[in-house]
């Protein structure tokens, strides 16, 4: 029986709610044999200073202490690492290891996992209580060697349920006192889409899913245990399989719940949307991107402009809050087709519910966007180069300054990996004001100077 101490990395990503991802790791290691304890240091009333997070760890007496790693945190992550100075065996999961397996070794951890960690990390730890070896551990990086790959999970019913796992997590981290329930459940795993600037090689494009029952017995045993109503799916593409979503839409139907969505519009019909809203959805999040058809060919989104014009059209006629996804920023794109986005905003303003937040496109690792562009543009290991890119907080309060900000104001922007003209970065300036301007306008009338949307043409001067 290994002992092993979990840490999210204290980031300016607040965390309000139990690690989905953190619940399905415990959940796997303790029904493996092993004892877990954990730290979610991005809760805003967890500890935030390095030598007590050692401290918290080092008391669990671990023999493995886990820490999790997202491109945009990479050196938080690797700063902590190196705060435990050698004094306990360190792993790496996370997305970003998952693409630069071997990054992580340089930086002070001795073992880092690819992909799905449920079953790499339980048998990381059989191999420390000397039940196998290392070398036999698929999708394991350490000093000895890159494993190969052990694929993806396929059997999503078989995973340890992550509600296991909520004990670990102290609701006094989130401001609470009693149990705090995931902000999120998976429905599914992987997206078959193939859009070129994503990268969610974690999960991977084959799609699976779980049963219908075992969500709906899920979703039942969280409103006994904690005051469960609301939540989103998390999956990389939710409405996969006509079949499939009749079938969960079902099972849905009558646990009082109501649930939010990520959805490719190729997927959504009529038919699809009412069945969700009838099962507890609420909202449908739609990625979209560009609204110019050469850029949406170009960056492999599958879908035409006619295509999410209709699906905001049937979401609105039933009700659901669609929230449309743009982004700004991509290599080669002209200024015409930039316009043509921007512009595209008060075609769907009417039709959709909101607008994304920020939206300048950042190139990560493991995406065609980065492998194709890097060299070219200078951005190589940008995360480990460059300062970090910060973000500052999203809205506490929904008044027209911290809406506006929140909006308009995107970190990516001034990096410019692009090398992008300053005509460029102008327009994509107004794109991010005109998302702001167009979701305020849904939440309250503008009443004050200095809000009033700007409904000139994209581009004018």
């Amino acid at each position: 029986m290994a002992r092993l101490f979990l840490i999210n990395p204290p980031t300016d990503e607040t965390v309000r709610t139990p690690l989905l991802s953190f619940l399905y790791l415990a959940a796997a290691l303790r029904r493996g044999g092993h004892q877990v304890a954990l730290l979610d240091c991005s809760a805003e009333f967890a500890p935030k200073d390095h030598v007590e997070i050692v401290a918290r760890a080092l008391e669990f007496a671990p023999d493995l202490v886990g820490i999790h790693c997202k491109t945009l945190y990479a050196q938080d992550a690797y700063a902590l690492a190196r705060s435990f100075a050698g004094r306990v065996k360190l792993v790496c999961g996370g997305p970003h290891p998952t693409v630069a397996p071997l990054e992580p070794l340089q930086q002070g951890f001795d073992f880092s996992v690819r992909g799905e960690g449920e079953e790499t990390l339980t048998e990381l730890c059989d191999a420390l209580d000397g039940k196998r070896s290392l070398n036999d551990v698929r999708s394991l990086a350490y000093q000895g060697g890159l494993n190969p790959s052990r694929g993806f999970l396929l059997d999503l019913d078989a995973l340890a349920s992550p509600i296991d796992a909520l004990d670990l997590f102290d609701p006094r981290w989130y401001g609470h006192e009693k149990t705090v329930p995931p902000a999120g459940l998976l429905s599914s795993r992987g997206c078959p889409a193939a859009c070129t600037f994503c990268s969610n090689n974690v999960t991977g494009r084959r799609f699976r899913y779980r049963s219908p029952g075992s969500i709906a017995s899920e979703i039942r045993e969280l409103r006994k245990r904690t005051d469960f109503i609301a939540f989103s799916f998390f999956d990389d593409s939710f409405a996969v399989g006509r079949r499939r979503m009749n079938e969960l839409c079902d099972a849905l139907v009558g646990l009082g719940v109501q649930w939010t969505c990520t959805a490719h519009p190729a997927h959504l019909d009529p038919d699809i949307l009412e069945q969700m809203k009838r099962a507890g959805c609420g909202g449908v999040d739609i990625g979209m991107e560009s609204g110019d058809p050469a850029m949406l060919l170009r960056i492999g989104k599958g879908v035409t402009v006619e295509r999410v014009l209709e699906v905001l059209g049937w979401a609105r006629d039933l009700g659901l809050h669609c929230m449309l996804n743009l982004m700004f920023g991509w290599p080669d794109e002209t200024l015409d087709e930039l316009r043509t986005t921007v512009d595209f905003i008060e075609r769907a303003a009417p039709l959709a519910a909101a607008f994304n937040a920020r939206g300048v496109l950042v190139p990560y690792p493991g995406t065609q966007i980065y492998d194709e562009n890097h060299a070219r543009f200078g951005f190589t290991e940008w995360w480990l180069r460059e300062p970090p890119l910060r973000y500052r907080p999203f809205p506490s309060s929904w008044d027209r300054a911290e809406v506006k900000r929140a909006y308009a104001d995107d970190a990516a922007l001034a990096r410019n990996y692009f090398r992008l003209s300053d005509a460029h970065l102008d327009l994509i300036q107004q794109g991010l004001q005109r998302k702001a301007d167009a979701t305020y306008r849904k939440i309250a009338a503008p009443t004050a100077p200095g809000w009033e949307p700007n409904v000139a043409a994209a581009g004018a001067r």
